[in-house]
């Protein structure tokens, strides 16, 4: 059995790769954009805030 040096092997420069990341972030990007969200029907309630801007923890009327 012969024994070699070992070199380690260049960069090899894939542009068909690059492409392809380039396309699904793309696609990605787009049906993010486009997704309808995920409670159309439920209504989002904003919390009730005081004077300061503190979110209010109890429901109880002032």
């Amino acid at each position: 059995m012969s024994h070699t040096a070992s070199a380690p092997r260049g960069v090899v420069f894939r542009p068909d790769i690059l492409i392809v990341i380039a396309l699904t972030g793309v696609l990605g990007f787009t049906l993010g954009q486009t997704w309808p969200a995920a409670s159309t029907t439920a209504e989002v309630t904003i919390p009730s805030e005081d004077w300061h801007g503190n979110v209010r923890r109890s429901t109880w009327p002032d």
